[in-house]
Formats: C-alpha cells, sequence, structure tokens
C-alpha cells in the first residue's frame, strides 16, 4: 500500500503552528498582558489629557472675558471677591483675576506658578478696552503684526510631532513582533532537529514545503497580534484628545500593516535557516546574532533617522517598513514612492525565500555542530 502526499502539505504544517501557538497558555498570557498595558496607556492618556485646563477664579464678567482670551487650556471659576485668595492658597484654583484700585491684579500662591498666559491676556484685554475707549479700531492697528512661521517642504509641526510618535510605534511593534516569532520560529526547528523528529517530517513532506507551513503560520499569528493591538490601540485613542488625528493615521497605519506582512514574512525565512543552521539551542546565539543586529537596527533607525539618510533608507527592504509609513506621514513621500519601496521589499522576500531555503534545506539534517554560512552554499543538494 503505498503512501499518498497531500496535495498542499505547508497548509498542514501552517496550521499545526498556528494550533500550537493558540494553545499555549503562555502566548495567550503575553498577549493579554500587552492589551492590558495599551488599555491602561489610553486610561491613563485620557485621565491625565482629558482635564488638564486651569481653574482660573474670576469675581466678575470682565475676568470671565480674560480667561476666554486665554484659550482652550484655561477655564473660568467665579467666586466671590472675598474667597479668591483663599481660594488660590489652597489650591482649589490655579490662580485668579480681580481688578484692583490700580488696575487689575494675576493672584498666585507664590511667584513661582505665576502664568505669563494669563498676563498676556490681562495686556490684552486692558489694550483693546483702552482702544475702544479711545475708538481706535484695535483690528486694523494690529493688522500685520502677526508673523506665520513656515517650514520647508509640506510639513508642519503636528505633522512632525505625529510622525515621531508614529516612528516609535512601528519601530516598537517591528520589534516585538520579529524577535518574538523570529526567535519562536528558530527554537522550533532546533527542537525538531534534536527530537529527530525533523527526519520524519522531512521523509513524508518535501522540505521546501514544511519551511512554507513554518513561514506562513508564524506571519499569520504576529499579523493577528499585530491587528489586535492596531485595533485596541486605535479604539483607545478614540476616547483621548488626540481621536482627532485617527483619520489622518489610518491610511498611513495600513501601509505599515502592508509593509509588515512582506517584511516579516521575508525576515522568518531567514530565522527558519539561522534556526536549520544551529545544532542544539545554545548554538542559536551565534546564529541568530545577524538577524538580531538587523531588527534592532531597523528599530534605532525609526526613532533617530533623518534627512538624507531617512529617505534613502526609506527604501531599503524591512527598514521599509517603519520608515516608509512615517514619510508618508511627513508628506515627503507619496504613493508611488510606497510602491516602490513595496515592490523592492516584494523583491527582497524573494531572495530571502531562496536563500532560506536553500539553507535551511541543506541544514536540517545537519547534526555535527553549527553550520557555517560558506559550507551551507558548497554542500551538494
Amino acid at each position: 500500500m503505498s503512501y499518498a502526499q497531500p496535495s498542499q502539505p505547508w497548509r498542514i504544517v501552517a496550521k499545526r503552528e498556528i494550533t500550537a501557538q493558540l494553545s499555549d497558555k503562555s502566548f495567550w498570557i503575553g498577549t493579554i498582558i500587552t492589551v492590558v498595558l495599551l488599555v491602561g496607556g489610553m486610561a491613563l492618556s485620557a485621565l491625565f489629557l482629558g482635564d488638564d485646563a486651569k481653574q482660573v477664579g474670576v469675581t466678575d464678567a470682565e475676568g470671565a472675558a480674560i480667561v476666554q482670551i486665554a484659550g482652550e487650556g484655561y477655564e473660568a471659576v467665579e467666586l466671590p471677591e472675598a474667597e479668591l485668595e483663599a481660594a488660590v492658597d489652597s489650591g482649589d484654583v490655579d490662580a485668579g483675576i480681580r481688578h484692583g484700585d490700580a488696575g487689575w491684579q494675576l493672584v498666585v500662591s507664590d511667584l513661582e506658578s505665576t502664568d505669563q498666559t494669563l498676563l498676556q491676556s490681562i495686556s490684552a484685554y486692558v489694550l483693546q478696552t483702552n482702544a475702544s475707549e479711545q475708538g481706535v479700531d484695535l483690528g486694523a492697528l494690529n493688522a500685520g503684526t502677526e508673523a506665520q512661521v513656515v517650514l520647508t517642504g509640506e510639513q508642519d509641526s503636528s505633522e512632525v510631532g505625529i510622525a515621531t510618535i508614529a516612528g516609535l510605534v512601528f519601530s516598537l511593534l517591528f520589534l516585538m513582533a520579529a524577535l518574538t516569532y523570529g526567535m519562536q520560529i528558530a527554537q522550533s526547528v532546533v527542537e525538531e532537529k534534536e527530537s529527530r523528529i525533523v527526519e520524519i517530517l522531512s521523509a513524508a513532506i518535501p522540505v521546501r514545503q514544511l519551511l512554507i507551513g513554518k513561514v506562513v503560520g508564524n506571519t499569520v499569528m504576529a499579523m493577528f497580534q499585530l491587528i489586535l493591538y492596531i485595533a485596541i490601540g486605535a479604539v483607545g485613542v478614540s476616547f483621548t484628545p488626540f481621536s482627532e488625528l485617527l483619520p489622518q493615521l489610518l491610511p498611513h497605519i495600513g501601509w505599515f500593516v502592508v509593509f509588515f506582512l512582506f517584511g516579516f514574512a521575508s525576515l522568518a525565512c531567514l530565522w527558519a535557516a539561522a534556526g536549520a543552521m544551529a545544532t542544539r539551542h545554545k548554538d542559536l546565539g551565534n546564529t541568530t546574532t545577524p538577524l538580531t543586529m538587523i531588527i534592532m537596527g531597523v528599530y534605532f533607525a525609526g526613532l533617530f533617522t533623518s534627512g538624507t539618510v531617512n529617505m534613502v533608507l526609506s527604501y531599503v527592504p524591512v527598514v521599509s517598513t517603519v520608515l516608509m509609513p512615517q514619510r508618508l506621514i511627513l508628506g515627503e513621500a507619496g504613493v508611488l514612492d510606497a510602491i516602490i519601496a513595496l515592490v523592492l521589499t516584494i523583491a527582497f522576500m524573494g531572495v530571502a525565500i531562496w536563500l532560506g531555503n536553500t539553507i535551511y534545506r541543506r541544514g536540517l539534517l545537519q547534526t555535527g555542530g553549527v553550520l557555517k554560512l560558506k559550507d551551507a552554499f558548497a554542500k551538494a543538494d
């Protein structure tokens, strides 16, 4: 009786990888802890950023008008004049505004807490009142006195801030997924070699199919966690003062997910190859070091590069996973740039699959120590 090999055995391997992780308690514990940290961070942001208006005690409508000039970060609290100083001293309000014998007064608990914005608002209100009494059109008088700050290029300060935060988040998500799942792939390959189960597997299905199954299974799980974290983060942001940024960020987050898919799949092939080069778990320190350095390089590139270096690296496969979405937010790159970088990443994935398959196939049954890279290509099929 002959054995009928499955038409697509990689599907079975991928399903096994997914099932093994879903049944692993450490996977769920790590996921839950990360979700709790995300929710906790969003809750703290909403708590500290959602109610940051300074309370300013006022004694009349004129004082309230001054607070209104100060802007959204200030809220007027009407108090009897006799209670104003006590309220400031006790901390019930951050400052107080009242009209004294010699003019307006800003009441503070100490000189260090003197608010310059409130002082400027008092001056602006008095200037406006005096101009009105003298029949002077203050608006016409001040016309053209405010200078605009113009940055070169198409970016503004808000875009720079958003891109900086996005770069940090993208870099951190990539680092977590690439290192966690990468080491997991390498360790599973070594475990199969140590238990000799790989000899049975390689006899039952082609080695290439085994590699594809491992890569697909772990990529699916990495994408699952990534999308879960992004979804929770997006919902959390919607309850913070940054909710208005979501429509602007979502398209760029979509680009990050696409780049992550191909970038991670490329590295997954190389992680499997690094595992095949090792014979024991302690060998992984040597075989996985180059990949770890690449991932850390991507992480730091997302945080610290700028200018021409940032622009060039945004087209480099894997590094583009973090940098190209960041440049899209800044307006430094367009859709065509993103497509070019994505095509380069897909091309690199093809090279990574060939390279990973070659090393994986020739190192999988190697049990006599660490397989050197030059030996992997020198061996006959």
